[in-house]
Parts: C-alpha cells; structure tokens; sequence
C-alpha cells in the first residue's frame, strides 16, 4: 500500500501512532538513525528505548511506500 499523503498514515493507523512515525521519519530526512535516538530518548525524553526501536521497525517497513516525506 502506498501513503500519498498523511491523511492515508492517519486513517490506516490512527492519530497518535501515525503522528509519531510522521515525526520520527521528518527527523530522519535530516539527522541519522543514532542522533534521532539521542534526541528523542535521551535528550528529551519523548519516549522509551523500547518504543523508539518499535517505531523505527514500523518505519524501516513501510518507508518505502511514504511518498509525502
């Protein structure tokens, strides 16, 4: 499936899920993965490491059909 747009993330998964992942993969455009975590974990306490690993499993699966970021 094909995410045109972040209407089709929202609606398959749900605001809270799809807005995390919609961060985290707007941060990676610019930082890499081990900044991000840095960042996110460590720095601003946003999440826990198991959560930031579950979110970056999820986006490392469906990166490639994201076409609005």
């Amino acid at each position: 499936m094909t995410y045109n747009k972040e209407e089709d993330l929202i609606r398959i998964l749900g605001w809270s899920v799809s807005s995390k992942l919609i961060y985290l993969m707007k941060k990676l455009n610019n930082i890499n993965r081990d900044e991000l975590f840095e960042e996110v974990v460590e720095e601003n306490k946003l999440m826990k490491t198991k959560s930031f690993n579950s979110y970056m499993t999820r986006i490392d699966r469906i990166r490639d059909d994201v076409r609005f970021i």
